[in-house]
């Protein structure tokens, strides 16, 4: 499970959210796991599978005074997954975690990390224990804040209104109607899939650069497509001429330091990468090496608020090594507001990712207002906590399929 990071600078954002929460006890009473899957109209692609259907695994965890905190667990691929990580969540971790009393859901992480570093191994499936994990500290994090009476970023100290957005997720295919939708909302940044052949990831650029304006910002996304720097290279060397942002993990996310290297020494556009990372040591690592330019670990999927947080507090002061921090976020609504209170912790200045395909679970399950001021920003959710009260009653009336799975 997660190792524990040694921070320079001791931890100063937990210090101060874990200084205000010192005179309070908390016990955990009931965890339940609200699987969510809806059926799309266009099936979203990548360059290594497709998603049918829109799945989402919220975590609910219930208080002995009755507060209720919700997080939000990886799922995307495979989608059956979320009942697979469900049952963990309720079967495993639960029979851990009931009756457990805390002052910071830090302690109730580095327990977690404990108890279950064991399981990682005897599974060889670490990866699925430490997205479960991440929610449940989400989750722990959001009942605390609410008890507090405060929003989580201002609980680490931190004030913010807004985050800039980016729109994601869009295939070379889909460009013409996803980018003048995004247009139409308000976006300015659009970060395109490619990986599927020259043709198909040029065509795609194209009809992008036709819709956009000057002022406008392009990124490309290759989900690991390019197996070596020299492939990679090539590609990314065809479609440096669209001027992009950034590319996204151009070769495989466990590719060797040397191979990172060796890419960006060859090519002139700033690379992005970080979600598919396999733990909050390695994340670290790569920081200190400056392999991304901009640094995306999911919050859904490694470290959740404590163990990202302690990443940020061990680079304070150093610019994350030349990095900017923008959150990878492709679920539903509770980790997109999640992504957003730590976007805002880190410092907000980087982009927020908002995926622009279908998706009722983002759009329908909270009343978050997700429009977009004319500068291409979204305000943060009101109220306390991560600001965000599932509405379940809503999901079914949009035909989304919800169960409640139990201990």
């Amino acid at each position: 499970m997660e190792p524990k990071i040694k921070n320079a600078v001791h931890n100063s954002l937990l210090d101060v959210a874990n200084q205000s929460l010192a005179d309070q006890l908390f016990v955990i009473e009931r965890v339940e796991a609200i699987v969510l899957r809806s059926k799309i109209k266009k099936p979203v692609q990548t360059s290594f599978g497709t998603m049918y259907d829109r799945p989402a695994l919220i975590v609910r965890i219930i208080d002995a005074q009755g507060c209720i905190g919700y997080g939000e667990i990886w799922c995307n691929f495979p989608s059956t997954g979320a009942e697979y990580k469900a049952n963990l969540l309720v079967k495993e971790f639960a029979f851990w975690l009931k009756g457990k009393s805390f002052h910071s859901p830090a302690e109730i992480f580095d327990g977690l990390n404990h108890a279950f570093a064991v399981l990682g191994l005897q599974t060889a499936d670490p990866g699925t224990l430490l997205q479960v994990t991440a929610g449940i500290d989400q989750a722990l994090w959001d009942l605390v804040a609410r008890h507090q009476g405060k929003r989580v970023c201002d609980l680490f100290g931190v004030a913010g209104d807004n985050v800039k957005a980016y729109a994601s997720g869009i295939h070379p295919k889909e460009v013409t109607e996803i980018v003048s939708s995004a247009l139409d909302r308000g976006f300015s940044s659009f970060k395109i899939k490619v990986g599927f052949g020259s043709e198909i990831d040029q065509m795609g650029l194209s009809a992008a650069c036709e819709l956009i304006s000057e002022g406008h910002q392009l990124m490309i996304d290759a989900n690991q497509a390019w197996v070596l720097p020299s492939d990679a290279a090539k590609n990314i060397t065809e479609l440096s001429r669209f001027n992009l942002m950034w590319v996204e993990e151009p070769i495989r996310a466990n590719s060797s330091l040397s191979d990172w290297g060796a890419l960006k020494k060859i090519i002139d556009v700033p690379i992005a990468g970080g979600e598919n990372l396999g733990d909050l040591e390695t994340v670290n690592t790569y920081l200190q090496h400056s392999v991304f330019d901009y640094m995306q670990p999911d919050i859904g999927k490694i470290g959740g608020f404590t163990g990202l947080i302690r990443v940020l507090d061990t680079h304070r002061g150093t610019s994350l090594h030349n990095s900017v921090y923008c959150p990878h976020w492709l679920g539903g609504v509770v980790g997109l507001a999640a992504s957003a209170h730590l976007l805002t912790i880190a410092g907000n200045t980087g982009l927020l990712e908002v995926d622009a395909n279908e998706n009722p679970i983002r759009e329908s399950l909270s009343d978050w207002d997700l429009s977009l001021s004319s500068d291409g920003r979204i305000k943060l959710p009101e109220g306390h906590g991560l600001g965000i009260v599932p509405d379940l009653s809503a999901m079914k009336s949009q035909n989304v399929e919800v169960k409640i799975i139990t201990e």
